[in-house]
């Protein structure tokens, strides 16, 4: 599946802004999941490393669906924000961050913090598959605090390039 945003290739885009990029992608619901797949294959294909912030789907059917297609997890980290949502059994494993059934906005930025330090690679990215999912949960002030925080770390990281993508 050939990604392409406003006829501009995906990688391209992040090319053009040194791979600190803040890019809002809007989808339908059907079809959505297999779309974020081929997202974070073309990522991981470029030599990307990257977070996948699940609202969702827990980290487990995430995991699950990338193995089954083949997507190199070993350059990922999860932070499953869907299983606490949904009450779910959190599955533990050492690639993914879980989140308190509270989905506090500054657990989710500690979750962040803590992972960007275990990358390898200087190309890194954030991926959410669902931003409105937070809003959904979080009073609007919140989730635009996330997102002022999340723009904010593009910015002014300077050992890594950090790339935002947001699913709404």
């Amino acid at each position: 599946m050939d990604l392409e945003l406003s006829n501009i290739p995906f990688i391209e885009i992040l090319r053009q802004y040194n791979n600190r990029a803040v890019i809002m992608i809007e989808r339908s619901t059907e079809g959505y999941f297999e779309h974020n797949m081929e997202t974070i294959r073309l990522l991981l294909e470029n030599d990307f490393e990257g977070i996948y912030i699940s609202f969702q789907r827990p980290f487990i059917n995430v995991y699950t669906m990338f193995e089954q297609k083949n997507i190199d997890t070993s350059k990922l980290l999860f932070i499953d924000a869907a299983a606490a949502l949904s009450g779910e059994i959190q599955v533990d494993d050492d690639r993914c961050i879980h989140i308190s059934e509270d989905i506090e906005i500054d657990e989710l930025v500690r979750a962040i913090y803590t992972s960007i330090p275990r990358f390898q690679s200087k190309k890194n990215f954030i991926f959410i598959d669902s931003l409105t999912t937070i809003a959904l949960y979080k009073p609007l002030s919140e989730t635009m605090r996330f997102s002022e925080f999340l723009v904010g770390l593009v910015r002014k990281e300077e050992k890594n390039q950090i790339s935002l993508i947001f699913n709404v």
